[in-house]
């Protein structure tokens, strides 16, 4: 009789699990397509994204108000969020500027004449059915002359449908214009 409840408890519990298959998430550059062919030389530049230990997660996180989050167990970003916003950050400063060549600031590079672009995301913000917000601050420091370009603004775009799809694409918008201000700024 055990082994009969054993195997019945199983089965429920892999039906369970069946029930609710993960669903996996990038953010895409903005503008799509193809960017311009790339110019001589390149202006390297080092980039730093942080973000709120809330939302640098694999699951997705919706604001349900302005104190209340929901975590979304089965739709995932299919890497860490930190690391997707990096990488789709700078393919999209790519893309409005074909001289630069945008890498982790983790990455080594040799002599100190790297342009320095780092951003702080203070508040990463997606209510479902409505709206996508990205808070952000950045400094940028240039090399050649020490200046430093200092700033800060808040970036939304609106969820098009209601699928968790529509976040990925909102949040990419939102960094879309976030490039866009890095790159008036830049020297």
């Amino acid at each position: 009789m055990k082994p009969l409840l054993a195997a019945t408890g199983t089965l429920i519990l892999l039906s369970a699990c069946a029930s609710h298959p993960d669903h996996f998430y990038v953010l895409s550059t903005q503008p799509a397509g193809a960017g311009e062919p790339r110019t001589s030389p390149v202006a390297p530049a080092a980039l730093k994204v942080t973000l709120p230990f809330v939302v640098d997660r694999l699951e997705m996180v919706l604001n349900t108000s302005a104190n209340d989050v929901i975590v979304q167990e089965h739709e995932r970003w299919a890497a860490p969020l930190s690391d997707l916003v990096t990488q789709t950050l700078a393919r999209d400063l790519e893309r409005r500027r074909s001289d630069l060549l945008v890498a982790d600031s983790s990455a080594s590079r040799p002599g100190g004449s790297v342009l320095k672009i780092n951003v702080d995301v203070v508040q990463l913000t997606v209510h479902k059915d409505r709206q996508a917000s990205i808070e952000a601050h950045w400094r940028i420091l240039d090399p050649h002359t020490g200046n430093e370009a200092v700033g800060g603004a808040v970036f939304t775009a609106p969820l098009g449908q209601d699928d968790y799809a529509a976040v990925a694409q909102a949040l990419s918008q939102c960094l879309g214009q976030l490039a866009d201000r890095l790159v008036a700024a830049l020297p």
